[in-house]
């Protein structure tokens, strides 16, 4: 599942200090109580270390949501979506489901190069390719392991526009 973080105040001292605004808060519980009410839990969390990633992990985790292990990688925050991929291949291949945290637009772009259209629900990949606010998720089916993951090496099953709770 690819996440982008939720809503996050404008002002800070750098960009990566942002922190999640109140909204932002609140909709990161909101996503935490969507997993958790859709039956979704994770072997692993891959997350920027950016503040407001951070903060968005640590609302979810709140929510109920727990994981086996749980890295911030500093490569997320800079990343393109190629860089990303390479990311989760580094995944180990007895994983079997992970939460990557990160940014627009290398979230949505990730996404988008994994979903093969032929096996991806149609709605869903029109909907991804026309928004992606904070707080959104991405439900990708991976068919490979995580080391031999390729673009369009995965069906997008569903995308989940800022849940509210």
């Amino acid at each position: 599942m690819l996440a982008r973080h939720a809503r996050a105040e404008n002002d800070a001292p750098s960009d990566a200090a942002r922190e999640l605004s109140d909204r932002g808060h609140a909709d990161a519980a909101a996503m935490g109580r969507w997993l958790n009410e859709s039956g979704h839990h994770f072997d692993a969390v891959v997350s920027s270390t950016a503040t407001r990633t951070r903060q968005t992990w640590t609302d979810i985790e709140t929510a109920g949501v727990r994981a086996e292990d749980v890295r911030f990688d500093p490569r997320i925050y800079t990343a393109d979506a190629g860089v990303l991929l390479e990311i989760l291949t580094e995944i180990p291949d007895h994983v079997q489901s992970v939460l990557v945290i990160g940014h627009a637009p290398t979230i949505p772009e990730l996404a988008d190069l994994l979903a093969e259209p032929g096996a991806s629900d149609h709605s869903a990949l029109d909907a991804l390719r026309s928004s992606f606010p904070a707080g959104s998720l991405a439900v990708l089916a991976v068919s490979a392991s995580w080391s031999g993951l390729t673009a369009g090496g995965a069906a997008l099953n569903e995308l989940v526009v800022t849940p509210r709770g």
